[in-house]
């Protein structure tokens, strides 16, 4: 079978590159030893066309800025599904690069939608956020099959759409390789994620380690983002006098994120929307436990109270009394590691690609 893949995200793309990009090469990668896979997906710098894994990608738009390379992807990728031949498109949508694939194709489309954005676009973009808000009000209105990464967000959109046809709930994997860590602990609390302020939540992380009455304790944030959120990143580190207590390691490799997450003491997400986060399950495989906050995704990556806990969005206080509370019990953190672990194994790419792919199936047999 010929399957059509659009996503702006990217693992290479040095300003995005997130969870999204990677869920969409783990499952395609497994789909090209049967099938014909094409993805689409923007341009960043240095980038070219490639087959990596027998999955061809195609890289569309401008590599000059981050806003172009979106821009111009959302305006050239029409043009590429009205040319593909493929038996069905699969459409990884952002409101930040919207591709309404329904508009310039009959054929079958499934939108995979990770989490709703809403009104935290005017939070994170002001008045311009109006058009993400509105972009997103589109999408929920004109698509009809949906596959999902949490029955949290499953759940909000069968309330939400009343003419949808399918709706598909199939998580997010974790690499085995993360299995085999070597666990220790190096006395230091870690993020990793894009560097994405406002989304991450790093704004409240900061302010909340901050408050950490143990001071020779460290904090290690990993990722990579745009330069501009970096840098912003690092004055505010300045300015809360964190600089010999909080590490910025930058983008690692897959061994080195595996070295970062199982050296941890436990890993932090205190973000304000997510879709699942592939991280909380990373760091649980690592038998890491994981504070993240109550929002839809998170809720249902991390079990709460045994293979992490969570906390209210947006409340560094909050944070700062369950991030005290690992550090001074040891044996806490590792009660809820060994949870986590056994949790986390739950999530294997391999039949998560063959639940994907049998509902490609059922979408293309019911021609809907």
């Amino acid at each position: 079978m010929e399957i059509f893949h659009l996503t702006y995200d990217d693992p290479k793309n040095k300003w995005c590159g997130g969870g999204g990009g990677v869920r969409a090469f783990e499952i395609n990668k497994r789909l090209a030893k049967e099938h014909e896979i094409t993805v689409i997906t923007g341009k960043f710098p240095n980038s070219r066309n490639e087959i990596i894994d027998n999955v061809k990608f195609i890289r569309i738009g401008s590599s000059k800025s981050y806003l172009l390379s979106r821009i111009t992807y959302s305006f050239l990728a029409p043009f590429y599904v009205l040319k593909s031949e493929a038996k069905i498109i699969i459409n990884d949508f952002s409101v930040f690069s919207p591709v309404f694939c329904e508009i310039f194709t009959e054929k079958p489309v499934i939108n995979s939608f990770y989490h709703f954005v809403g009104k935290h676009s005017f939070k994170k973009y002001s008045f311009f956020g109006i058009i993400s808000f509105l972009v997103e009000k589109i999408i929920l209105r004109i698509s009809r099959n949906f596959i999902t990464i949490s029955p949290s967000v499953a759940e909000i959109l069968k309330k939400r759409i009343k003419r949808v046809k399918r709706i598909k709930c199939i998580y997010t994997g974790v690499s085995d390789n993360m299995f085999d860590s070597n666990i220790i602990d190096d006395g230091y609390i870690a993020f990793m994620g894009r560097i994405d302020i406002y989304m991450k939540g790093i704004d409240i992380l900061l302010k909340a380690f901050n408050q950490i009455e143990d001071k020779n304790i460290k904090l290690k944030i990993a990722g990579k983002g745009k330069e501009k959120d970096i840098n912003i990143i690092k004055k505010m580190i300045e300015k809360l006098n964190l600089k010999n207590r909080v590490d910025f390691l930058g983008n690692l490799t897959e061994e080195e994120k595996k070295k970062y997450l199982s050296s941890s003491m436990f890993v932090v997400m205190p973000s304000r929307f997510e879709g699942w986060g592939i991280v909380a399950i990373e760091a649980q495989a690592c038998e890491k436990a994981v504070i993240g906050t109550d929002i839809p995704g998170l809720r249902d990556a991390i079990k709460d109270g045994e293979t992490g806990i969570l906390v209210e969005p947006d409340n560094p206080y909050a944070l700062k009394v369950a991030m005290q509370s690992l550090i001074e019990d040891k044996d806490k953190r590792l009660r809820i590691g060994k949870k986590g672990k056994h949790w986390a194994k739950n999530f294997n790419w391999d039949n998560i690609a063959k639940e994907q792919f049998e509902f490609y199936k059922e979408i293309i047999n019911n021609k809907v």
